[in-house]
């Protein structure tokens, strides 16, 4: 994406290198002046370090402004650092890191020899590109994800305050058969629960996992959940990896960057659907309704999520038709990896695992689940198959008011991105008509891809961060609510396997918006942690 200003700053730039060759500059581009840890709207000459630091000699320093533009100075963060320090392998570690760690480019940013460096984003978006086979994606039949209207029992609850504690009920409560679509699944409470529940007679497992490279602060890897499944249940287990473009596991794939969905159904008759993966940040072992004081210190540390139980017999089955034939159409493609492939992926992406240091908050209230019995209208969303369209009739209906809090958005103009940059232009829209518009992201959410937000026509003032975010909901007029794991990006939305359910019930609408309002008062801020 350009900026309008973004030529006459370049020009700037330009002709005037030499006063912004200074020690640790590693690139220059134009962009927003920050202030306050927030991007104002004045155009700046944006400058990235390696360190930023106070005790330079005066010769060393870059000057405040030139040409009457303010010079922005930013500290890098690992890719940057990277990308300055070893091209090659920047570009290797760029193009495998997961969504969130991505980070925007600028057609003209350059280095500090004033060489674009829109060649080397470039060589990133080119291995990115698969050497495998890509099948395309073909629904099941006999499963139209059309809108139900009909008595329903939905349990509305959060994490921290009661995810683990209400999933663990729901996977025991479990009969027969459980059917599982997840990103991540690393958490041995969560495996033990599982493992105990369906080693019972008479019950099988069907799981469908996506592979994305070991995090840190995971305690076990997801090949370890899978080994220790498989041993403990054996032939009571149907598994595959899913078929996403980079998993050295699978030999074709469908799926470009994720396979992003977290849904279980239980029995065919209920599902369990959510922004929150199985590990121990999405799902922390704790139960703050019961013992807030002993939660608190890893409630600090956890991730804020959404989840919703539905008891409904036809969309139970509906959301189980698609996750087995995703399990059908992958075990048919799985490969034996080479370890070293692996290892290799899991190391690159580390090499982009920001510090990021966010002083996260401990919610002032905790807030129980809320069971709902009525008859409402629930619409089922999957992607590929009908995000964009379903959620952005749901934007343009707002008439009032419209919340979304969301891990991150990655703003993309590309063509191909069309139809996910029409969702910000839709928000974009309510914002100008004057709607009440408020807008929460993670610390995932950069001072950079707020630049693109606000070049985007996205008001800042709508937009604050907070920490461990990782929700991606929205509540439109306090009386309708789309609950899911679809992040704001274009494989997000447009292409990955993510699924989200529109609930209209003004009751559960307004019990995610206690929560948002929570949220937006008590946790998040306007400040950006770069």
């Amino acid at each position: 994406m350009e900026f309008e200003f973004a030529r006459v700053v370049d020009q700037v730039i330009t002709q005037n290198l030499d006063k912004l060759r200074k020690p640790g500059v590693l690139s220059v581009r134009p962009g927003y002046q920050v202030a306050g840890g927030w991007p104002t709207k004045k155009p700046a000459i944006v400058v990235t370090v390696d360190r930023k630091r106070d005790d330079l000699a005066p010769q060393d320093r870059l000057p405040e402004t030139i040409d009457g533009f303010a010079v922005d100075v930013r500290q890098a963060g690992p890719l940057q650092r990277l990308r300055a320090t070893n091209p090659t392998l920047y570009a290797s570690a760029a193009a495998s890191v997961t969504p969130e760690l991505e980070r925007p480019t600028f057609p003209y940013e350059r280095d500090i020899s004033g060489q674009s460096l829109a060649p080397l984003a470039e060589t990133v978006e080119a291995m990115r590109k698969p050497t495998k086979q890509q099948l395309r994606y073909v629904p099941p039949r006999g499963a139209p994800l059309t809108a139900v209207t009909d008595d329903m029992t939905i349990t509305c609850h959060a994490s921290p305050d009661a995810g683990w504690p209400t999933l663990k009920a729901f996977l025991g409560d479990t009969t027969g058969s459980l059917t599982v679509g997840m990103y991540d699944f690393t958490s041995p409470h969560i495996a033990q629960t599982v493992q105990s529940v369906m080693a019972k007679r008479g019950r099988k497992l069907n799981l469908v996992l996506d592979h994305p490279p070991s995090k840190k602060n995971r305690e076990q890897t997801d090949d370890q959940t899978v080994d220790d499944l498989t041993s403990a249940l054996s032939n009571k287990f149907s598994f595959a990896w899913a078929l996403e473009r980079n998993d050295p596991k699978v030999a074709t794939w469908i799926f470009p960057s994720a396979y992003h969905i977290k849904v279980a159904v239980r029995d065919s008759e209920a599902f369990w659907l959510s922004s929150g993966n199985w590990n121990s940040t999405n799902q922390p072992n704790i139960d703050p309704l019961a013992d807030p004081g002993a939660a608190a210190p890893i409630a600090r540390k956890s991730d804020r999520d959404w989840h919703v139980i539905v008891e409904h017999e036809r969309l139970a089955e509906l959301y189980e038709k698609y996750l087995l034939d995703d399990l059908q159409v992958a075990s048919t493609n799985q490969s034996a990896p080479a370890e070293m492939a692996a290892a290799v992926m899991s190391s690159l992406a580390e090499l982009a695992e920001p510090d990021i240091v966010l002083a996260a908050r401990v919610p002032q209230t905790y807030f129980p689940p809320k069971k709902i019995k009525a008859k409402m209208k629930m619409q089922p969303i999957l992607t590929p198959d009908n995000y964009v369209d379903l959620i952005l009739s749901l934007i343009n209906s707002a008439e009032k008011s419209f919340y979304m809090q969301t891990q991150y958005i990655n703003y993309s103009d590309k063509p191909e991105n069309a139809k996910f940059a029409a969702l910000v232009a839709a928000v974009v829209k309510k914002i100008n008509d004057g709607l009440d518009v408020r807008l929460i992201m993670s610390q995932y959410e950069t001072t950079d891809k707020l630049e693109l937000l606000q070049g985007a026509g996205i008001d800042l003032s709508h937009v604050r961060i907070q920490a461990n975010v990782h929700n991606k909901g929205i509540i439109v007029d306090s009386n309708i609510v789309a609950v899911g794991s679809q992040n704001w990006s274009g494989d997000g939305v447009l292409r990955n396997r993510d699924a989200t359910v529109i609930i209209y019930n003004e009751a559960a609408a307004q019990y995610w918006e206690e929560i948002f309002v929570h949220d937006w008062t008590k946790m998040a801020t306007q400040h950006a942690v770069d």
